[in-house]
């Protein structure tokens, strides 16, 4: 058990580059955001491409499958993005809290299973930690219960497929080419 929970030199090195790489992907996908953002706040739905965001804490700890990538990989994501984004170093705090909605799942099922259920409600369930804390932080308790649950339900949607579907993607086809042959995912 005590193995399990050491980082090797190439984990490391892969959280570093998958968060550094994704943080980037994030400044990007903020102009996504914040151009949608408008249309879609209107009809409640202002976090249907907001999913993206929990990709950090999902697609790393797929491949790695040890304690604390989740909360490890999304925070340094989030540290990048806020360096190069409006969001500035709060974003850290975000991060922070999707990877430990994320890694709350794992440790349910002791990072042992890696269905697509398991990964897509660790997506899920890092959306609703991160809307929590949008919810006290933008005040969210002034809105309507409807848009509430229409800002939460889209989230969660959005981080199921943006986040849980697309990490399995992205790792299978990674795996095929062969450079995940020194981790889990491949073991």
């Amino acid at each position: 058990m005590e193995r399990m929970n050491k980082l090797n030199v190439f984990e490391l090195v892969l959280i570093s580059v998958l968060s550094v790489a994704l943080g980037v992907v994030f400044w990007g996908w903020t102009f996504v955001y914040e151009f949608t953002g408008p249309f879609l706040k209107a009809l409640g739905l202002k976090y249907l491409f907001a999913g993206l965001w929990i990709i950090s804490s999902i697609l790393p700890t797929y491949i790695i499958r040890r304690p604390g990538v989740a909360i490890l990989s999304s925070t340094l994501a989030a540290i990048v993005e806020g360096l190069i984004t409006n969001w500035g170093l709060m974003a850290a705090v975000w991060g922070f809290v999707q990877g430990i909605g994320a890694e709350l799942v794992f440790i349910l099922f002791v990072y042992k299973r890696w269905e697509w259920p398991v990964v897509i409600l660790a997506s899920m369930v890092a959306a609703f930690f991160s809307y929590f804390l949008d919810f006290f932080y933008y005040n969210y308790q002034t809105l309507s219960f409807k848009i509430n649950v229409l800002q939460l339900s889209s989230y969660m949607v959005s981080a199921a497929i943006l986040s849980g579907v697309l990490s399995i993607v992205i790792s299978k086809r990674l795996v095929k080419t062969g450079t995940l042959n020194n981790f889990n995912i491949v073991r």
